[in-house]
């Protein structure tokens, strides 16, 4: 579950990020559905305070004061973690947990000059996904193991591991033109 921090503030790019509580705007709706894909990771990025059991338990890329500074891999595992249980609890359907899509910026961050201007596809032992992107990648599938383990007790649940990681990380259009870049970016 995710609020604004600041919701009256449209220059505020805090979210409060509720770990451990599912967003009844979606689990309320879920048992109407026959298929369902998660594909998360890049939000992740951005700017968060972390609560759990109603009371803050942390931020990343946040500077405010008192509060312990977690890692992304933190809030990330316990979201996922979260979003996996609300489908067990909650869906009778098939399931695709899409495994996440590396960055292609080259040059630096895409905030900072990175760019992707490929043309042509990565060969195979070209690249390999590594740092941030293969830690999430990661997280999913250990996630997701742990999940198929519970779905195993469950009747009807179909949970499927999409893992496009390494096929994404191969191709060459990752952010092509000024969609890639920031509106204000030259």
């Amino acid at each position: 579950k995710t609020t604004k921090a600041a919701p009256t503030d449209p220059e505020c790019n805090l979210f409060n990020l509720y770990l451990d509580e599912y967003d009844s705007k979606w689990t309320s709706q879920i048992n109407r559905l026959d298929y369902l894909v998660i594909s998360s990771g890049h939000w992740f990025y951005r700017p968060v305070i972390f609560y759990e059991n109603e009371t803050i338990s942390g931020c990343q890329y946040c500077a405010l004061p008192n509060t312990t500074q977690l890692p992304l891999y933190y809030g990330y595992t316990k979201a996922l973690r979260t979003s996996l249980r609300a489908i067990l609890e909650n869906f009778k359907g098939l399931a695709f947990l899409r495994s996440f899509s590396p960055q292609h910026f080259e040059g630096g961050p895409w905030d900072k000059g990175g760019d992707c201007v490929r043309t042509r596809p990565y060969r195979r032992n070209e690249t390999i996904p590594e740092g941030a992107d293969l830690k999430i990648h990661d997280i999913q599938v250990e996630e997701f193991r742990a999940a198929e383990e519970e779905m195993k007790k469950k009747q009807g649940l179909r949970l499927r591991l999409m893992d496009t990681t390494q096929a994404m990380l191969l191709r060459p259009d990752g952010h092509p033109g000024r969609y890639g870049h920031l509106q204000t970016a030259a």
